[in-house]
């Protein structure tokens, strides 16, 4: 049964496969589209994740079974936008029952950008730091054995001069800690 649920459809209807949509034509323009031959209950174009761009196909769901037959046959190789549409009735028993998720609610476009900026610009923890620090360290080294294995007699100061010391930052969790810690100072 490979994906297709004994249980679905939970009504009967019918199915259209919309192929090759031109890119402006978005959810809105599809149910006044294809809303002119009958009910729509179900509408899903299908997105990219990265981009939130079409697919370039759809399907849509009818309430009854003839109109879905009648739409295939009425809009196949039909002209849109300069685009040649291709619809095809598909059966209600091959339908997936994961066809039409998430299509009662509007796709929400995800910042990839953004979040990849986030992340690079946050501040690193002590043990980020130090891990970084020491892979610099380890490709500085690796660098200076293949100077050397190649003969040449080169001396430089390198990122091992300037880096960093590990840092000890005592921290307290509460005012009593710290009174504490001035008397044993005082």
């Amino acid at each position: 049964s490979s994906g297709i649920n004994a249980e679905w459809p939970l009504r009967p209807g019918g199915v259209v496969y919309v192929g090759h949509i031109p890119n402006h034509f978005q959810e809105k323009e599809m149910r006044q589209f294809f809303g002119q031959f009958g009910d729509i209950l179900k509408l899903r174009i299908s997105r990219s994740k990265k981009t939130a761009n079409s697919k370039g196909y759809s399907f849509i769901l009818y309430e009854n079974e003839e109109v879905a037959k009648i739409v295939a046959n009425t809009m196949n190789d039909y002209i849109l936008c300069g685009r040649l549409l291709k619809c095809q009735y598909i059966p209600m028993s091959r339908v997936h029952k994961d066809t039409f998720k998430g299509a009662s609610r509007p796709f929400k476009k995800i910042d990839w950008q953004g979040r990849a900026k986030v992340e690079r610009n946050r501040v690193k923890t002590t043990e980020e730091h130090q891990k970084s620090i020491k892979r610099l360290l380890k490709k500085e080294k690796e660098r200076r054995r293949k100077i050397a294995a190649l003969g040449i007699d080169y001396d430089f100061a390198g990122y091992a001069a300037v880096a960093p010391k590990p840092r000890t930052k005592t921290t307290f969790a509460d005012e009593e800690e710290m009174e504490v810690a001035e008397m044993e100072v005082a």
